[in-house]
């Protein structure tokens, strides 16, 4: 027990630097963890309120909609990005022999979830602030934790086959350039027919983000099939991590 509340401080230790360094040499620092956000959402609602004359989405606000599953996208794909390159960015850490090479996915992951925080934080003000209902704070809380899940799970056979092959980082950049014009981020799913549009709910970012606005936005969970489904997909993808992490770490730091 004391040795998994050490790791866990060690990977929350090592998270804190991991997001100081995304500002460091900055003249704000951190704080453009908040600035970026807070302009993203304010030109969206400026832009699609005023610009463009409004518009809304089953009565939400198009900006808010778009800000919240806007959120979710973000944390899968920059977290993807982030974890993906743990052990090729933090090689000095791999070739340490006593060092747990096996949290540097996590330490990047709990990185990328301190910035998602912020930015959901800045929508959640806005939705208020919009006077929408927020009834829906638990399961809001339980699709970041899955998002979280997601994001880690993929991301760890990600970064072992990157430590193996350079060419999965570019793989992934071009695969997440597709995925977010397939993805309901800037469109609604419920104008596509049903067909494509069960097609389209394969993709586990896509009922992230719909969990996202449903409890939210609505305050009410995402669809009981859609969320076994979700699960299935997690569980399979962590366990694929957890084989091919033991296949493929210890011999990492020699392909480095």
């Amino acid at each position: 027990m004391k040795s998994i509340f050490v790791s866990k401080l060690e990977i929350f230790k090592l998270a804190i630097n991991d997001f100081k360094s995304k500002y460091a040499g900055s003249a704000l620092g951190v704080l453009w963890a908040i600035a970026e956000p807070l302009v993203t959402v304010a030109v969206y609602r400026f832009v699609y309120t005023f610009a463009f004359g409004g518009g809304d989405v089953c009565g939400i606000p198009y900006y808010l909609w778009l800000s919240v599953g806007l959120s979710a996208w973000l944390f899968a794909a920059d977290g993807l990005r982030s974890v993906c390159a743990s052990y090729r960015d933090y090689s000095f850490l791999v070739k340490k022999m006593r060092f747990n090479k096996r949290i540097l996915p996590d330490v990047r992951c709990v990185s990328s979830l301190f910035s998602h925080t912020i930015f959901l934080s800045i929508v959640v003000v806005a939705s208020i602030l919009n006077n929408t209902p927020i009834s829906g704070i638990l399961g809001l809380i339980i699709m970041v934790i899955i998002c979280y899940a997601y994001v880690l799970s993929l991301g760890k056979i990600l970064s072992l086959l990157c430590g193996y092959y350079k060419d999965v980082q570019n793989v992934l950049n071009v695969a997440l350039n597709i995925g977010f014009w397939v993805t309901p981020i800037f469109w609604n799913v419920d104008m596509l027919d049903t067909s494509i549009k069960r097609i389209v709910e394969l993709n586990p970012v896509a009922l992230i983000a719909e969990g996202y606005r449903s409890t939210l936005l609505f305050g009410s969970f995402m669809e009981s099939d859609k969320f076994v489904y979700l699960m299935l997909v997690i569980v399979v993808i962590y366990l694929t991590a957890e084989i091919l992490e033991r296949k493929l770490l210890p011999n990492m730091a020699d392909k480095l």
